[in-house]
């Protein structure tokens, strides 16, 4: 049976709302609307990916090849109603996400109305929290047994509850690692994040680390560590337990902000070897087994991770943050098919008036597949934010 599929990035502000009615702030709803056929590229033959307006057919039928996906709006479930459904797939599920999936209630398969994740309930708010993501890095710290590639115990993250414990932190972070990074309970792809580089906590920040604290219960807390490179653990949660899907590396802005991730060529990341990374994933497999995200979810799960310099020494902290969603980590790994073997890339996302000589390289294809040039993922009518991927030859 096919696939329903939507695109929320905004996934985790929706779970802090908790209403179903939630209206998107603007940001979120723009990269929704844009970026709305995305889910396209973990589709089935025969899915359907729920759209805001309606795709031109030259952009359904291009694609339409590659992955035998149907594009269908809310305005228009008439169509579909003939049909039965497996499952309701968003980016990321939430109250108001399930609101939209029971839309189409009457034709979804019973066994995703029975599952752990076809109703909403206080446990999977926790899933969003940034508390757990805290728990799973300190169970990592003790099963790592003090490795020296990764953090020690006192470098764990902290939850700040009140301003004058985030205060404390803030102080001992900046005076021996030169800097903090205060983050919202909920929150992800650089939102709700403040960095601080040996800078004083101003008026303006104290006043929102003070609202995180009322709105959310408290603030993390984290040590400024020395990046070098960002990466992430891609997981299947199925029958409560993580399946090891990839690694993915990306890049952030100097803010935090996601800007790409890499297609191929993983292997480049900084003394990441095969003992390394079987270890790695074997820890955290298990700790993701023992955790609440696998008790409580199934499905796409991506751990943010970095490699980073203490003492001349590469290190790894094992877990900055975990989205219990579909992610664009993710989505590189599932379009490495679509680049030559012959070519690394890119996948960005960004808005539509930046990288302006990278958009006007027209995309060469050989065996069908992307050789070198940008090959835009969008349809024309995504205005304000454009997704794709970069290639360029291997010299």
């Amino acid at each position: 049976m096919p696939n329903i599929r939507f695109f929320n990035p905004g996934c985790e502000i929706e779970v802090a709302n908790g209403s179903p009615f939630f209206n998107i702030p603007k940001y979120p709803a723009l990269l929704e609307n844009d970026l709305a056929v995305l889910p396209m590229f973990f589709s089935q033959s025969g899915d359907y990916v729920i759209v805001n307006q309606n795709v031109d057919n030259t952009f359904s039928d291009f694609w339409k090849q590659y992955f035998d996906v149907n594009f269908i709006t809310l305005d228009n479930l008439i169509s579909v109603s003939n049909i039965c459904f497996d499952k309701f797939l968003p980016w990321g599920f939430s109250p108001r996400v399930l609101n939209i999936a029971y839309k189409f209630k009457n034709i979804l398969s019973y066994n995703f109305l029975n599952s752990c994740v076809a109703e909403f309930n206080v446990n999977h708010k926790l899933l969003f929290n940034r508390k757990s993501s805290v728990d799973v890095f300190n169970d990592f710290l003790k099963k790592s047994n003090c490795d020296d590639i990764f953090p020690n115990i006192n470098q764990a993250p902290f939850v700040a509850t009140n301003i004058s414990q985030a205060i404390d932190f803030f102080k001992f972070s900046t005076n021996n690692f030169g800097g903090a990074v205060f983050k919202a309970l909920y929150g992800s792809s650089g939102r709700g994040v403040r960095l601080f580089r040996n800078n004083s906590l101003s008026d303006n920040i104290l006043k929102w680390t003070n609202f995180v604290i009322n709105t959310q219960g408290g603030v993390e807390c984290e040590f400024l560590f020395n990046k070098v490179s960002d990466f992430s653990a891609h997981f299947d949660i199925i029958n409560h337990k993580p399946i090891f899907k990839g690694f993915s590396r990306f890049s952030t802005t100097d803010s935090g902000f996601y800007s790409n991730s890499k297609v191929k060529c993983f292997n480049q990341i900084e003394f990441f070897d095969l003992v390394i990374s079987n270890k790695f994933t074997d820890i955290l497999s298990q700790c993701l087994e023992n955790s609440i995200y696998s008790k409580y979810y199934e499905g796409p799960l991506g751990v943010d991770c970095l490699i980073y310099l203490e003492n001349n020494k590469y290190k790894i902290n094992p877990c900055v943050e975990i989205n219990c969603r579909h992610s664009m980590g993710r989505l590189a790994i599932e379009i490495e098919h679509l680049v030559s073997e012959n070519s690394i890339a890119d996948f960005y996302v960004f808005k539509a008036d930046e990288y302006c000589e990278m958009q006007n390289q027209k995309p060469i294809f050989k065996d069908n597949k992307l050789y070198s040039g940008f090959w835009e993922f969008t349809p024309c009518s995504s205005k304000t934010f454009k997704a794709g991927i970069f290639a360029k030859p291997i010299s």
